[in-house]
């Protein structure tokens, strides 16, 4: 046959019939906007119960692997435990996890809620404490200034608290509807949480079948080249939350414990109360511990002013060996983030997110600053590039330098 058509009217025809297709797709794609964002939001809230196994299975795959690493070295290649080893492991992680939601509702809520209700209870006294506290401390500096001279501190400490307290639990408890609605919503709540939790067991049961099944997938649409990037890259991305998100769950942990023995052992107030605020506000990097330690200098100068400021030495120097000798045991350097990119990750995906933008910001941004630098640094070897602090050159080997 005759060819008409010569090869570089081809290519500008091809060349014209992606653009047009594009532009028809973008045209039609903002046209229907609404009408995509909705059937997107439909398939993901269908699809909720997968991610919340998918967030499940990850945290429970951290302690899951240790327990799996363990009957590897310990046991027999031929033995019962070592060929049910995964089933076993996920069995022994979940007793484990039962155990410590029986630890937390016998010992701790209980604490919790004694030292809440005694705080809304007595908070006209509990105020009253804490500005004469105030006070004594400014008689010790020589201060001529008294927070009762402060019109709005009467009046805070003449409020109704009780009346104020009872009225709003009045509110919430007459209410049938309300009841029900909230009713509902818990056992809503509940079973998304145990639907996801049953996938995590699947998910966790054969993981390396559906990383595998997803691996494929990825390659058949990508191809090679872009395939393999993804995966290095999502290498790196799993071990930074992996890591990061275990070190945090045993850093809590012996947060805990450490505050709540040596506070019971100096007779500081409020022990589990305050041990339970820090462990919690430790996954927020820089803002939760200053946070946790000015709620409980705040909770402990109700009772006593000299007790609040040795707990505030007390947090300062526990701070100090937690920073040089914990954390980096536990938690290490794998985020790998340099101090400026992690208070400014915490700033912008706190903003964006709220309190759970500010736990998962570090991992994150971390994520985002090994991706961003891996492009840069690709960029200056294939321009021959070499930059320092103060000159810029070009040359012809840059292998060892990025």
């Amino acid at each position: 046959m005759f060819n008409f058509i010569d090869s570089d009217l081809k290519k500008r025809i091809k060349s014209g019939i992606i653009i047009s297709s594009f532009t028809v797709l973008l045209i039609y794609f903002l046209i229907n906007l609404g009408n995509i964002v909705n059937f997107i939001s439909i398939v993901l809230d269908a699809l909720k119960y997968l991610f919340y196994g998918i967030v499940i299975a990850y945290v429970l795959n951290q302690p899951m692997k240790f327990i799996e690493k363990m009957i590897v070295k310990k046991c027999k290649e031929n033995s019962f435990l070592y060929k049910k080893k995964r089933g076993v492991s996920i069995f022994l992680t979940i007793i484990l996890m039962i155990l410590l939601l029986a630890l937390i509702a016998s010992i701790v809520i209980p604490n919790l809620i004694e030292s809440l209700i005694s705080l809304i209870s007595n908070i006209s006294s509990f105020l009253v404490n804490i500005f004469d506290n105030i006070d004594e401390i400014f008689k010790y500096l020589k201060i001529d200034f008294r927070m009762e001279d402060i019109g709005s501190v009467k009046e805070l400490i003449n409020m109704p608290w009780q009346e104020t307290f009872s009225h709003i639990l009045s509110i919430l408890t007459k209410s049938a509807g309300g009841i029900m609605a909230n009713a509902t919503n818990f056992l809503a709540k509940f079973g998304a949480i145990f639907s996801g939790f049953t996938f995590s067991l699947y998910l966790l049961g054969d993981k390396e079948k559906f990383i595998l099944q997803l691996r494929k997938i990825i390659g058949a649409i990508f191809g090679y080249q872009i395939t393999k990037i993804i995966f290095n890259y999502g290498h790196r991305v799993n071990q930074i939350f992996s890591d990061f998100i275990g070190g945090q769950l045993t850093e809590a942990c012996i947060l805990w414990v450490l505050y709540y023995t040596t506070m019971r052992l100096f007779g500081f107030p409020y022990p589990e109360l305050i041990a339970t605020i820090i462990a919690l506000f430790c996954f927020v990097p820089f803002f939760g511990p200053i946070a946790s330690m000015f709620v409980g200098a705040v909770l402990i100068l109700s009772k006593d002013s000299w007790m609040a400021i040795w707990f505030i030495i007390y947090f300062q120097i526990l701070s100090q060996i937690e920073d040089n000798f914990i954390y980096p045991k536990v938690v290490g350097n794998s985020v790998g983030l340099p101090g400026i990119w992690v208070l400014l990750s915490i700033f912008a995906f706190g903003d964006l997110f709220g309190i759970f933008g500010m736990v998962i910001a570090v991992p994150s941004a971390a994520c985002l600053y090994s991706l961003v630098r891996g492009l840069v640094n690709k960029a200056l070897k294939k321009r021959k590039l070499k930059i320092t602090e103060t000159e810029i050159e070009q040359i012809n080997d840059l292998e060892d330098i990025y």
